[in-house]
């Protein structure tokens, strides 16, 4: 079974709104009005692969104490629940596996690149958030590769900035564009680096075509 690849600010959003009210079974009518469909999905995938709920999204109690929990006792529950699920990382010393060591087991889940790439992401941001000891090795990489990839992208987004991207204003009255846009995702932070950039090229991409089919519509300054 693949292990959780959610992004780890979703899971730990979800966790924070369950605090408000606790359903009694964990479904689309509870999820659909916060996430996308695919955000969706992966949370649902998390949640079932870490037993916090069954196959009918029925909440474990462990989700339950999880919710409900704070500080140091939230921890013990995070760090508890994360031993039993990842078993097999678990066999080798963290603290002093290597990138190479780390990154091959999480291939033995025999898994797209980019996927196991996400599992290894949320894993390491909740071993941080239960406390969990992670090498220097696995963590530097790792922030090594994001500010690479961050730098990139602000360096795309202050040059399309300097094009005037920020400048685009549709006409109201254009129900088509006004459609288009909506149904297109709203930038989330929490994404990994890889998928900023591709919402970004995307992004840009799309004003290109729409300005391009119909300069009166569209008016870049």
């Amino acid at each position: 079974m693949i292990p959780p690849y959610v992004s780890y600010k979703t899971f730990r959003n979800f966790l924070e709104f369950l605090k408000e009210t606790f359903p009694s079974r964990i479904d689309r009518s509870v999820w659909g009005p916060r996430y996308s469909g695919t955000s969706g999905q992966q949370l649902m995938t998390a949640l079932k692969v870490l037993n916090l709920i069954d196959e009918n999204g029925i909440p474990s109690d462990t989700l339950r104490f999880l919710v409900n929990s704070e500080g140091q006792n939230r921890r013990n529950i995070l760090k508890k629940l994360l031993m039993k699920t990842y078993e097999p990382i678990f066999k080798i010393d963290l603290t002093k596996a290597t990138k190479s060591q780390f990154h091959e087991l999480f291939k033995n889940f025999d898994t797209k690149e980019g996927v196991i790439i996400k599992c290894e992401a949320f894993f390491i941001q909740a071993c941080q958030d239960a406390g969990i000891e992670l090498s220097s090795f696995i963590l530097a990489r790792r922030h090594i590769s994001v500010r690479k990839n961050n730098s990139s992208i602000k360096n795309k987004v202050h040059s399309n900035n300097e094009k005037g991207f920020q400048k685009i204003s549709l006409n109201s009255d254009n129900l088509l564009i006004s459609s288009i846009l909506k149904k297109y995702p709203e930038f989330d932070p929490s994404w990994e680096p890889g998928v900023q950039e591709k919402w970004l090229d995307g992004m840009i991409k799309l004003y290109d075509g729409l300005s391009k089919s119909d300069q009166n519509i569209i008016d870049i300054n």
